[in-house]
């Protein structure tokens, strides 16, 4: 927000619609061309500014930020098994195996507790995952296997 105040010598607040635009437009043509991160932040905090000083985003004609639609990285049977060989604690490998194998995240790993995990269906029940949901996921009889080990070692610790 410096760069657009620095280039009109008055705040963003002072300035029309269609300087913002002009100023945006010139900022995605020139040259060295700057990341689109870059770009994005510019936008995201002009919309912060509008919203922290109470008017709406249409007051500066702002450009809506698509978000890129990419498929996510799928690893190979083998290069999994290489990397989960390279791991040593049995804890690590566990972990991988819950982020990777059932496709959860870090902040659902964290909440898994003993009661969640249903060895004779074969379901791992994540409880307020995204969006606050609960859902049911596959495990494994590898993952199980390396369940039950890391369970009866943290209980004869």
């Amino acid at each position: 927000m410096a760069a657009i105040s620095l280039h009109f010598g008055r705040t963003p607040l002072e300035l029309t619609a269609e300087e913002v635009q002009d100023y945006l437009f010139a900022l995605q043509n020139r040259s060295p061309t700057p990341s689109q991160t870059y770009f994005k932040h510019t936008v995201f905090s002009l919309r912060f500014l509008l919203k922290s000083e109470g008017l709406p985003y249409a007051h500066l004609l702002l450009p809506e930020i698509r978000k890129e639609k990419k498929l996510p990285v799928v690893l190979s049977k083998e290069e999994v098994w290489r990397m989960l060989c390279v791991v040593k604690p049995l804890k690590h490998k566990v972990l991988l195996g819950l982020l990777y194998g059932c496709g959860l995240r870090c902040f659902e790993v964290r909440n898994v507790r003993l009661r969640d995990l249903d060895f004779d269906r074969r379901l791992l029940h994540v409880v307020l995952g995204k969006g606050k949901k609960d859902r049911y996921v596959p495990l494994s009889e590898h993952l199980i296997r390396g369940l039950k080990a890391y369970i009866l070692n943290w209980s004869n610790s």
